[in-house]
């Protein structure tokens, strides 16, 4: 059903262009884009967060994040990025995805947690923007998520408009990727508008079976609760080939009226969403802030010191 759903979206776009358009546009290979843009943080060299154009559909932006945990530098360099790619009116698409070897995103920084109320009150605030600037975006939007994507990495992919995960990865080495909210586990509730999002992305009954319990999925799994749109993928590039063909072919319908359409679709959600903000900055920050979650973040953070010194 799933495959059936996308499939037919892009049968639907190409039936808008020629046949000699379509041929141009969606068959030419991906040619590796050109970055042409790039952040940076304050504390490493490195950038946190690069978007380029695909070559062969220079409709699409491609955000490519190249940290596996979200600080606040890298929280602010995505919606950066996003506004400026919001203020090119060549760009139709955008495809979410990541650099780093089996992650697409490890969530949180756990450092983040352990900074204070007021400090940790303010990251909150920017993590809700990352999530506005693309739930509310004029671009057709997909998460091409070829590993793992827990906490924040499963909320970056619903923001978007659709998620892809690599089901059968290829290689000896590969490992199946896994997503989900887990904020229970380490001691934190599923926000409000979290809880209500994934209900309407899955359904009510799943939210109440798997947030309660932290549960992170597979990716058939996933697929099977509708959390993830497509999965028949063996490896990345692979995937995110297809997300730019599938974007572009998005692309096709005209553009005040889709993006009009999309606007109307997620405008009671978002209004909630942005009326409920100081609500929930007080809500998590205070359980963030107590014992059962600071001793289990605690932990993390020794275990994953541990893990780097091995």
């Amino acid at each position: 059903m799933q495959h059936s759903r996308v499939t037919g979206l892009l049968s639907r776009g190409a039936a808008i262009t020629s046949r000699h358009m379509m041929q141009k546009s969606w068959m030419e290979p991906i040619i590796r884009p050109a970055v042409i843009r790039s952040f940076a943080s304050s504390t490493e060299d490195r950038p946190s967060v690069s978007v380029s154009k695909s070559e062969s559909s220079p409709e699409v932006a491609i955000v490519a994040l190249h940290q596996s945990a979200f600080s606040h530098e890298t929280a602010k360099a995505l919606i950066q990025e996003w506004k400026a790619i919001e203020q090119d009116q060549t760009v139709r698409a955008a495809m979410l995805k990541s650099d780093l070897k089996s992650i697409f995103c490890a969530g949180i920084d756990f450092k983040e947690f352990m900074k204070g109320p007021q400090s940790f009150g303010e990251y909150w605030r920017t993590i809700r923007q990352v999530f506005d600037v693309i739930y509310s975006s004029r671009l057709n939007t997909a998460a091409s998520m070829h590993g793992h994507s827990l906490g924040l990495g499963c909320v970056l992919g619903m923001a978007c408009q659709d998620r892809f995960m690599v089901g059968s990865p290829s290689g000896a080495s590969a490992k199946p990727a896994t997503i989900g909210l887990n904020e229970v586990a380490v001691g934190v509730p599923v926000p409000h508008w979290l809880v209500e999002l994934f209900a309407s992305i899955t359904s009510r009954r799943h939210a109440e079976r798997l947030l309660p319990m932290g549960r992170i999925l597979s990716v058939k799994e996933a697929l099977s609760v509708g959390l993830v749109d497509k999965a028949d993928f063996s490896n990345q590039e692979q995937m995110d080939e297809f997300v730019i063909r599938y974007l572009a072919g998005r692309s096709q319908s005209p553009r005040e009226a889709q993006t009009e359409t999309m606007r109307v679709i997620r405008r009671n959600f978002l209004k909630a969403f942005r009326e409920s903000e100081e609500e929930d900055v007080q809500t998590i920050t205070r359980y963030v802030a107590e014992e059962e979650a600071q001793t289990i973040l605690k932990e993390q953070l020794a275990k994953l010191a541990n893990k780097s010194k091995k």
